[in-house]
């Protein structure tokens, strides 16, 4: 009976021991599935790196917790991880050429009528009682030598100051040939109003629309309603401004199942997105569908929302929006439509990050990642660029280490891997379970015991 209970004491002591030995190990590159080799040259304090797409692929957490960036002896370095900005452009206006058009205004048969003269002869015919407010029309085409599609998102007309407040409508149609008009806009407000030392100018149109050679390629513009005719210096065309201030990477997705209306698609890893770009095959050009997700693959599909994809030249659907929201699975059905034996492409797009680290020790470095068992250890950009540095150390003008060979390091078991506090649960538990055992394994020896005392007596 004594030793029984010198083994429970032993098991009770050992088994903490074994799970605490290696709590307070240093981080190594094996702890790690991955890793990338660094190259950089010349001295600097600080160096970045623009994470690579199989990083964000690959880690086990969505807010990047197992990276790491390693010296030659294998010691870990100080880093921060920070928003990689894209540089904000203004778009850069695009003079349209402008031709003022000869407009003629007749009754026929009791209907009226306009007649609009283009260059070369062609004529355009409008009937019905509005086309009597009509008082001009332009024609606007490609400046010369333009060899690549021109997106159009606004245009901005220019003309002289005028003497009296003066305001207008305006419709907007394009043409490729000159024949056909489609219509872009309509009622479109212009004005140019003064009060004291109050003005007023609206010279902007909407306009959704690309224009190259080989497509669309006339904008005709028409003016009614205006007190006065309107002189036209120029008119400019301004592209589309990107929605983001983020640089993104784009993730793409795995497609899991589907039939000709139906798709799954999934990442290796909940990821938090910024937006989803869904773009449709070549059988179908425009899908409307509805498009659900989920956050993780045990979860339910929730709604995202209903929207109309489409594919048109040089136009595509704008991302859908998600605002950071983890998503680990989306799932996309065609509404009273089916996309035949090629179905939409899906990418997530997720908000690229830079890594700043402090070269300490010595070379090459290795940047590693994958590991279930990391901790955060990424410090804020202050931590690691003083703060009275950072005008003169900036993401603009800092050293770029540049990617070199991927090796792998644990392998895939590191995706796994238990955690330290994990891991003391864990062996806890064994311990708990490791006791009882032992213990019954005693009282079942203590009965086994008095039983052979009572039948030796009896």
């Amino acid at each position: 009976m004594k030793g029984l209970l010198n083994v429970i004491v032993m098991a009770a002591l050992w088994l903490p021991m074994a799970g605490f030995a290696n709590d307070t190990a240093p981080d190594a590159p094996q702890d790690y599935a991955w890793g990338m080799h660094l190259e950089s040259e010349g001295a600097s304090p600080f160096w970045q790196i623009a994470l690579p797409t199989p990083v964000y692929e690959q880690t086990v957490w969505p807010d990047l917790r197992d990276i790491r960036v390693f010296n030659s002896k294998g010691e870990a370095v100080p880093f921060a991880l920070t928003p990689q900005r894209q540089p904000q452009r203004a778009p850069q206006p695009v003079a349209l050429k402008v031709f003022p058009l000869d407009i003629k205004h007749v009754k026929q048969e009791g209907q009226n009528s306009l007649t609009v003269k283009m260059p070369g002869g062609t004529e355009v015919h409008l009937a019905g009682d509005d086309v009597t407010r009509i008082s001009q029309s332009f024609l606007l085409t490609l400046p010369d030598g333009l060899k690549t599609p021109l997106p159009v998102a606004q245009l901005r007309l220019n003309w002289p100051k005028l003497p009296q407040n003066w305001q207008a409508k305006v419709d907007l149609f394009y043409s490729d040939n000159l024949k056909e008009w489609y219509g872009l806009s309509e009622d479109s407000p212009l004005m140019e109003l003064t009060a004291g030392n109050d003005q007023l100018k609206l010279n902007t149109l909407s306009s959704r629309v690309t224009l190259s050679e080989e497509n669309y390629r006339y904008l005709l513009l028409t003016v009614y309603d205006a007190p006065q005719p309107l002189t036209l210096q120029s008119v400019e065309a301004l592209a589309p401004a990107d929605d983001f201030s983020n640089a993104y990477v784009y993730l793409p997705a795995h497609k899991e199942s589907g039939t000709a209306s139906e798709a799954v698609y999934s990442w290796a890893n909940p990821q938090p997105l910024a937006g989803l770009a869904i773009a449709p095959g070549n059988e179908s050009p425009v899908l409307p569908v509805e498009i659900e997700y989920r956050q993780r693959a045990d979860d339910a599909w929730q709604p995202l929302t209903k929207t109309v994809l489409y594919r048109i030249n040089d136009a595509q659907s704008e991302p859908t929006l998600l605002n950071g929201e983890q998503v680990q699975a989306i799932r996309v059905k065609g509404i009273n439509a089916n996309w035949g034996n090629t179905p939409p492409e899906v990418q997530g797009l997720r908000a690229s990050q830079a890594l700043v680290f402090i070269p300490q020790g010595t070379g090459p470095f290795m940047l590693a990642w994958g590991n279930k068992a990391a901790k955060p250890q990424a410090m804020a950009l202050d931590m690691v660029i003083p703060e009275k540095l950072r005008g003169q150390y900036t993401l603009d003008s800092l050293p770029v280490a540049t990617e070199a060979d991927t090796v792998t390091l644990g392998g895939e078991a590191r995706l796994t891997a238990v955690d330290p506090a994990e891991r003391r649960s864990q062996w806890m538990t064994m311990l708990i379970w490791g006791v009882l055992v032992i213990g019954v394994l005693a009282l079942l020896g203590v009965a086994y015991r008095l039983w052979r005392e009572v039948k030796t007596k009896a």
